[in-house]
């Protein structure tokens, strides 16, 4: 269901569509079916005014009370008086606009008078034409719709009362049905009112006394209904995230097995739980840079270029002692012949024998 806001004559812009048959809606309705009065309030209690002032105003709305509908607007104080405005329709009107809203498949919530969708601004006076009319608006809750010839001279009028003449804004298609007299003083323009998103004052809402919606009183069955379904929906609920929890779970403990499962391929021999396998494989891979860093040394390389002597020689590593700028290998059962004095990029190789023990020195060369 949904709540918007239109005036009564573009209902028939509104396409019902599915679930929308009884979708809720405030409605603009005509001002001139609308008369605005303004009286002073009745000295009598405030509970009683409803029935007092469709009798005061007898004399002006020319019919019968008991066929009009009356509206109690805001009270205000001038010249030192509390005055009270009410706004009067006849209640033909309010049932026909009724029908007419029915008849869209819409129910109003709220119907206010349409001069009051236009901008009001202290000191000023708003005038706007629509479909042959003027919607006027001369304060927060006054104003009037009327024919051109006659909007014109209540407009005057206003104007030739007030004590600070209020400035005049026009909105029309054609600036030429302005009267010269207003056109050269007004602010002329060719807006329109967006009737829905135009400010609704609710204080004026004439769906009151006899016409005030009914609300829709819901059963104890339906009351009950729908309990059972919000049980149900929790029940289902509760169980769907309990289904999920372990499915989760399921998943969690093949992500730690296969975790652990690569952890062990990647580092041969190693394992970690699976808690700990960022901060093991984060040490074991510091570890791994530091031992390449390590093979790149000098030192390192001279060694590994030995290799094929010590493979060949079939003799025995007594002992080895090494620095960063040299190496020296204490070689025993020794051939004949089996060691020779080689080249090694970068180092120079003095080879010595003494007492069945061959000594292989490498000394780093100093570069130039």
């Amino acid at each position: 269901m949904t709540l918007s806001v239109d005036h009564l004559h573009h209902l028939d812009r509104h396409l019902l569509g599915g679930g929308d048959a009884n979708r809720r809606m405030a409605l603009w309705v005509p001002s001139q079916r609308i008369s605005l009065h303004v009286i002073e309030a009745p000295t009598a209690p405030q509970r009683k005014w409803a029935e007092l002032i469709p009798w005061i105003l007898e004399e002006r709305i020319l019919q019968p009370v008991d066929d009009m509908h009356f509206v109690l607007g805001d009270s205000f104080t001038l010249e030192g008086k509390k005055q009270l405005s009410v706004s009067v329709v006849s209640k033909q009107d309010m049932r026909e606009w009724l029908r007419i809203a029915d008849n869209a498949g819409v129910t109003a919530t709220a119907m206010v008078a349409d001069y009051l969708a236009l901008p009001f601004e202290s000191g000023r006076i708003s005038m706007v034409w629509r479909e042959g009319q003027f919607l006027v608006r001369s304060d927060t809750d006054s104003g009037f719709s009327a024919a051109p010839d006659l909007a014109w001279l209540l407009v005057r009028r206003l104007l030739e009362r007030a004590d600070i003449a209020p400035r005049l804004s026009i909105s029309i298609a054609d600036a030429d049905l302005i009267p010269e007299d207003l056109r050269a003083a007004a602010d002329v323009n060719d807006a329109e009112i967006d009737w829905q998103f135009s400010d609704m004052p609710m204080s004026a809402n004439l769906l009151t006394g006899e016409f005030k919606p009914q609300t829709t009183e819901v059963s104890s069955s339906s009351w009950l209904s729908t309990a059972a379904l919000l049980v149900l929906a929790i029940v289902l609920g509760f169980g769907y995230l309990q289904l999920s929890n372990v499915r989760f779970e399921e998943r969690i403990a093949e992500l730690e097995t296969q975790a652990s499962a690569g952890f062990s391929n990647l580092f041969l021999g190693k394992r970690a739980k699976p808690e700990d396998i960022r901060s093991s494989g984060e040490l074991l891979m510091a570890d791994m840079f530091k031992q390449r860093e390590s093979l790149q040394a000098p030192i390192i390389k001279a060694l590994a270029a030995l290799d094929p002597i010590m493979n060949s020689c079939g003799c025995e590593l007594d002992s080895l002692v090494a620095s960063d700028s040299s190496v020296s290998l204490a070689l025993k059962n020794v051939g004949r012949g089996k060691v020779k004095a080689t080249t090694i990029a970068g180092f120079k190789v003095d080879r010595k024998v003494a007492y069945g023990v061959t000594t292989l020195t490498l000394r780093k060369e100093s570069q130039r």
